[in-house]
């Protein structure tokens, strides 16, 4: 009997340390892959003094929050090896094509000069790298932990729109400014991917883009009361939640 109780807790102590070699050894090697999904930007916008100083003497300030949602799809590659028993580290690069479009009007200022801006922020693809930190929880399954940058050009455009007869106020817009700028941000992100067969897996990762910074001063309309400052200032903020899954090939 107490022969067969050892030889029970040896398989049993076998079975595991094969188990664990096993999913610290799967995930291991070179890997790329597609993904594709939706990309949620939430964007503020604010304006300083659109008309500093008028006949009356106001100051208009002005802050509206603004949201907007586009697919995003792209490439990733990577590196990944087993540390212990189900520790995983691995590096990661990656780039995705969307179609952001984040828009606001300004009425605050209508009364002044009847004038509104409208405010564009736009972005059309962005490339990163992370490196990921795994806990293997089988075999087959990996939760893992994204700590990258990522590289995005943002383009932030402002209409100065001014009606060309304030009783039927059909819109023309009076002058455009328009602000490029390379921006590179921090990228944390969450996920878990699983084998399918023994090379294919697949992937989910919620990925927070953290926020992207522009200001810029357009110019207004010079039908302005004689007196008036076109101080502005127009500041735009960013940030984004993206969704995306994932199909790879481990090489």
């Amino acid at each position: 009997m107490k022969k067969f109780v050892i030889a029970a807790v040896a398989a049993v102590a076998l079975n595991t340390t094969a188990n664990a070699e096993s999913c610290a050894s799967n995930f291991s090697g070179f890997y790329a892959g597609l993904q594709a999904g939706m990309n949620a930007t939430v964007g503020t916008v604010k304006i300083d003094g659109y008309a500093a100083e008028t006949l009356a003497g106001d100051k208009s300030n002005f802050k509206v929050n603004n949201g907007s949602k586009s697919f995003i799809g792209g490439l990733f590659a990577g590196y990944g090896m087993g540390i212990g028993t189900c520790a995983y580290v691995g590096g990661e690069i990656y780039g995705n094509f969307t179609n952001t479009n984040n828009k606001v009007f300004d009425t605050s200022d209508a009364a002044i000069a009847y004038q509104t801006f409208k405010i564009t922020a736009k972005n059309n693809m962005n490339f990163g790298a992370k490196i990921r930190l795994g806990y293997t929880v089988s075999p087959q399954a990996m939760i893992f932990l994204g700590l990258g940058l990522e590289y995005a050009r943002w383009q932030v455009k402002c209409e100065n729109i001014t009606p060309t007869n304030v009783l039927t106020q059909p819109q023309t817009v009076d002058r455009t400014t328009k602000k490029n700028r390379a921006v590179v941000s921090f990228a944390p992100s969450v996920g878990m991917e699983m084998f399918m067969t023994k090379n294919i897996f697949v992937r989910g990762e919620y990925t927070y883009v953290m926020g992207t910074n522009q200001k810029l001063n357009p110019q207004q309309n010079t039908g302005l009361p004689a007196n008036a400052k076109p101080t502005s200032t127009v500041k735009v903020n960013n940030d984004q939640h993206r969704f995306a899954l994932g199909l790879g090939y481990k090489f």
